[in-house]
């Protein structure tokens, strides 16, 4: 039971690095000028001279463009950590839909593939992901929002469903469920410089707890900045992770773009007729 104890305990570590976005609206702070940011522990993560004074915020009225929603290919060097000054690669592209409705594939690295659709109001939700590193598949019911439209500058949503692990070679075989609840901001707009350029990126902050078997408890701060036109650009993390009798983690993730490359549509095959 231990080591089964040890390997969901992986499986959760995994899940809090790479869950995105909520859903149904609580509350509404509206601002025009986000708040600055000196001094965020979380933010130092990417380097002192990396965010800048905060700026006039417009609605989040279109995801898809902040995110650069088609085919292409992100690389983002690491901040931090043991894998710091490495660079991990980053993919988007369609799939045939899926039964859960989903017809996105966003590959991170080696370690997740997240399994996306968007909705009829123009956002974008997760209802499916793999941490490959377990041989995880999660579902997530309701879906999780990876990016919310309309969201005013200020305005917070929170989000509170449940998680459902599967084998990912095996999806018949269920392991495990748990509670997950999240409140996401819109945190402003802000001049972010990176090994890509200078950017001016709008700012998502979500804030996860994840609860399983009433054992592993995370806490997970995600900050991701969006630039118009080039997708994320920069995202800064702090997780933390608490398992009783096991162990206890404080971590800080940081990573920024180095280049992004669009892949252009595949042309369909020329028909020739015959003579």
């Amino acid at each position: 039971m231990r080591v089964l104890r040890m390997a969901l305990v992986g499986g959760a570590i995994v899940l809090a690095s790479s869950i995105l976005r909520s859903t149904s609206p609580t509350e509404t702070d509206a601002q025009d000028i986000a708040p600055s940011l000196a001094g965020n522990e979380v933010l130092r993560v990417l380097g002192d001279d990396v965010v800048g004074a905060p700026e006039s915020a417009p609605p989040l009225n279109d995801p898809i463009r902040v995110a650069r929603w088609e085919p292409g290919e992100w690389r983002y060097r690491v901040m931090t950590g043991s894998r710091k000054g490495q660079t991990e690669h980053e993919s988007l592209e369609p799939i045939d839909t899926t039964t859960r409705g989903e017809s996105w594939k966003r590959t991170v690295g080696q370690d997740y593939t997240l399994y996306l659709r968007q909705t009829a109001e123009g956002s974008l939700v997760l209802p499916s992901q793999v941490a490959h590193a377990h041989s995880a598949l999660v579902h997530f019911e309701p879906p999780l929002s990876y990016l919310l439209a309309g969201l005013r500058p200020g305005e917070s949503r929170a989000f509170d469903g449940r998680m459902e692990v599967y084998s990912s070679k095996d999806p018949s075989v269920r392991w495990y469920g748990g509670r997950i609840r999240a409140t996401t901001v819109y945190a402003g707009v802000y001049q972010v410089r990176t090994p890509a350029g200078t950017f001016r990126a709008t700012l998502i902050r979500t804030e996860y707890r994840i609860d399983i078997f009433a054992v592993v408890s995370v806490r997970d701060t995600l900050y991701t900045f969006y630039a118009d036109g080039v997708g994320k650009v920069a995202e800064a993390e702090h997780r933390r992770i608490s398992a009783v009798g096991l162990f206890n983690s404080d971590t800080h993730i940081g990573k920024l773009l180095v280049s992004f490359t669009p892949v252009p549509p595949v042309a369909p095959p020329v028909k020739i007729e015959a003579p």
